[in-house]
C-alpha cells in the first residue's frame, strides 16, 4: 500500500511541474497617475450658511507600487492625493475655507488578463485624513481641523501593456467615508 502512495504521489508531482513552468514568475511594479476627484459634498449640505458654493472638481494623483504574484492577482499599496476643495458662503454665518483629503491605502487587486489588457478591480483598507481649513464672521481666529478615518477602499480599471515592462491605466477609486470619487489615468512600469 506504502509503495502504490509514493507512486501516485510521484506521478501527481510529475504531472504538475510542467504547471509550474508554465505560470509566470512574481512581478513588481510601481505607476504614477493623474486625474480628477469628485468631491460629493455641496453647498446645501453644509448648516447655516446660506448662499454656499463648494468647489466639486479639482486635481488628483496617486504613487503606487505593487506586488503580482500570479497572473490574476497583485498586491498593492498607494497614496492617493484626493484634492482641495474651495469652500465659501455668506448668511447668517459666513464662511471662507478649503478642504483637502489624502489616503493611503493597501489593497487585493483581482485582475483578468485578456491578451495585451488587464480589467482589474481592487478592495482594501485606507487610513484617509480630511484637513478643513477657514475662517467664519463668528470667531475672529481662523480653524483647522483634521479627521481621519480607517475605511474600506475600491475601485475598478484597465490596463493596456503596450511593451513587456510598461502600461497605460485608467481607474475609478474611491474609499468608504471620503466623499470623494476620484477618476486616473497614468503609467506602471514593471521589473
Amino acid at each position: 500500500m506504502k509503495s502504490l502512495r509514493k507512486v501516485v504521489l510521484t506521478c501527481a508531482i510529475a504531472a504538475a511541474i510542467p504547471a509550474f513552468a508554465q505560470t509566470q514568475p512574481p512581478e513588481w511594479y510601481i505607476g504614477a497617475g493623474l486625474g480628477q476627484g469628485h468631491f460629493g459634498v455641496s453647498g446645501t449640505d453644509l448648516t447655516g450658511v446660506n448662499n454656499a458654493q463648494v468647489e466639486t472638481n479639482d486635481t488628483t494623483y496617486t504613487v503606487r507600487g505593487g506586488w503580482r504574484f500570479s497572473p490574476y492577482a497583485a498586491l498593492e499599496a498607494g497614496y492617493y492625493d484626493l484634492g482641495r476643495y474651495r469652500i465659501n458662503g455668506n448668511g447668517v454665518q459666513s464662511l471662507d475655507g478649503s478642504a483637502r483629503a489624502q489616503s493611503y491605502g493597501l489593497s487585493l487587486v483581482g485582475i483578468l488578463p485578456v491578451e495585451m489588457f488587464d480589467l482589474y478591480a481592487r478592495v482594501g483598507y485606507a487610513h484617509s485624513e480630511v484637513k478643513l481649513n477657514g475662517s467664519t464672521n463668528f470667531v475672529s481666529t481662523p480653524f483647522n481641523s483634521k479627521e481621519t478615518h480607517d475605511e474600506a477602499t475600491y475601485g475598478v480599471g484597465g490596463r493596456w501593456n503596450f511593451n513587456p515592462n510598461w502600461g497605460v491605466f485608467a481607474e475609478w477609486m474611491k474609499n468608504d467615508k471620503i466623499e470623494v470619487d476620484s477618476y486616473l489615468i497614468g503609467l506602471d512600469y514593471r521589473f
